[in-house]
């Protein structure tokens, strides 16, 4: 083999080499990298956040003793949460959790655990109450329902219901399944 096949030979391998070093690198650059552990990106200490409607009526507030944010899925997890959700009557609406997740884009709110619901009369007591568990709550229609258990006490009555859904800005709420009502006798009646 004489020189020029030489340099001939060595010029190809150093283009090979090049080319194979090329493809390696590119394709580490589009290698899809498996997601990173679900960890938060920051966090909150007594958060208080309030929501407006588009008239610029405060519309509801979401406090938490904690709160952890996770960027592998956009979503936020609340310890203690507790919302107050405004309508047009003088007492808002009251509700707690133990804890609670806020989906990405913040349309709906998870509350897991002993979840309480109630609004205060003109004496600040509890005119009207709800406890059931797992709730789903979807703040900017002022709405939330669930389908696990639920006992609803009003002025005078009791009620137990497998599921139901509670529109907060009409004062509504339908129960759903198995309900069972017990009407208490009013004392000033006899």
């Amino acid at each position: 083999m004489g020189r020029t096949h030489w340099i001939a030979l060595v010029a190809v391998l150093t283009c090979a080499g090049s080319f194979w070093l090329w493809r390696l690198l590119v394709d580490d650059e589009n290698r899809i990298t498996p997601p990173g552990p679900h960890e938060p990106d920051y966090y909150l200490i007594d958060m208080v956040r309030h929501s407006m409607n588009k008239q610029g009526e405060l519309q509801n507030v979401l406090i938490a003793d904690r709160v952890y944010h996770y960027p592998d899925d956009d979503s936020t997890e609340l310890a203690r949460p507790r919302m107050e959700i405004y309508n047009d009557t003088a007492s808002p609406w009251q509700v707690t959790a133990e804890r609670g997740t806020v989906t990405a884009g913040t349309e709906l709110v998870l509350l897991h655990g002993r979840v309480e619901i109630w609004r205060l009369d003109d004496a600040g007591e509890r005119e009207f109450e709800i406890l059931t568990s797992e709730l789903r709550v979807f703040p900017k229609v002022q709405y939330a329902e669930t389908d696990n258990a639920a006992t609803i006490k009003g002025p005078r009555t009791v009620s137990k219901s497998r599921g139901f859904r509670a529109n907060f800005a009409h004062n509504r709420l339908e129960l759903l399944q198995r309900v069972r009502s017990r009407i208490e006798q009013d004392d000033k009646a006899n």
